[in-house]
């Protein structure tokens, strides 16, 4: 049975989409994000919206569910889940939303897609092989290398910026999470938190110091941090909604997240150490999975 939160299925694709085209806009922010958007009645797609909330975007437009994007190290691909006929593959596009084409089509669900900082690898979450194991292939698509093998469920896929570690999520005793790591290359796997609670999708921070994530261990999904090595744990945010999907902005200073504390999720940001909280978006739509655009490189 697919689990479910915040109203949808938890698979590799945290999706949510579709607002009336023709939202953009001129800002002054130099900050993008990427995040799904789902009306009731419509798939979810992709949108992408300036880090104060001016300028929005759609960027696909297509009956199948698009879902869980990620930019690329350079910000100028986003690589995203899209559904057709019933099955989640890898796809591809620019970041002007132009060019849409297939990365891997395989009979299992692949999703939680992850760029490696050097931009010549994708980390991502497939049940190819019978349950969910996390994989990694070169960024143009072609064979995936198997980093995980075991009975449980192991998602979101996250490379920490040296491009040496990834950590992820993996299911315990049914309905619990925790966080673990590994080397790139899938030895020297470390576990970070202990089982009692779900512990889901982990992002690094940019120093490679700190990782966030979302957890049930106080009653209701709220956002927390830790250390890289699984010690400090510090409560962001404490509200009766549900927070979840964080991501680090580029810049280290801030975390966007989706929450349905005002009674629809909407995407929402705050500074590293949970202050000064400002609502993103603001649509009867549901707004999930936000992916902050990486920083131009330096001229």
């Amino acid at each position: 049975m697919t689990r479910r939160l915040l109203g949808v299925p938890i698979i590799g694709v945290l999706a949510l989409a579709l607002a009336a085209p023709g939202c953009g806009g001129s800002s002054s922010s130099d900050q993008q994000l990427a995040f799904s958007r789902k009306r009731e009645r419509d798939a979810p797609e992709i949108y992408v919206v300036n880090d104060d909330g001016e300028g929005l975007d759609r960027f696909t437009l297509d009956p199948s569910e698009d879902v869980g994007p990620a930019w690329s190290p350079d910000g100028e691909k986003l690589v995203f889940a899209r559904n057709r006929d019933d099955n989640f593959d890898l796809w591809v596009m620019s970041a002007d939303g132009t060019g849409i084409m297939p990365l891997a089509e395989h009979p299992g669900d692949d999703g939680f897609p992850s760029w490696s900082p050097d931009g010549n690898r994708i980390a991502f979450a497939s049940n190819r092989d019978g349950n969910f194991e996390i994989y990694v292939m070169a960024a143009d698509g072609g064979r995936a290398e198997r980093l995980t093998n075991n009975d449980a469920d192991d998602l979101a896929p996250h490379w920490s910026p040296n491009g040496r570690k990834i950590v992820f999520d993996r299911s315990v005793q049914g309905t619990n999470y925790d966080l673990y790591v590994m080397n790139a290359d899938g030895t020297a796997e470390g576990r970070l938190t202990d089982g009692r609670a779900g512990d889901r999708y982990p992002s690094w921070s940019p120093d490679s110091t700190r990782i966030v994530f979302y957890s049930d261990r106080d009653g209701d999904n709220d956002i927390y941090s830790m250390n890289a090595d699984g010690t400090g744990v510090k409560r962001l945010t404490n509200n009766p909604g549900d927070d979840a999907f964080p991501s680090w902005s580029p810049d280290g200073t801030r975390i966007a997240f989706a929450s349905s504390r005002d009674g629809n999720v909407e995407i929402y940001v705050m500074d590293a150490d949970g202050t000064n909280l400002v609502r993103l978006t603001n649509d009867p739509a549901e707004d999930t999975s936000p992916a902050w655009r990486p920083a131009p490189p330096a001229e």
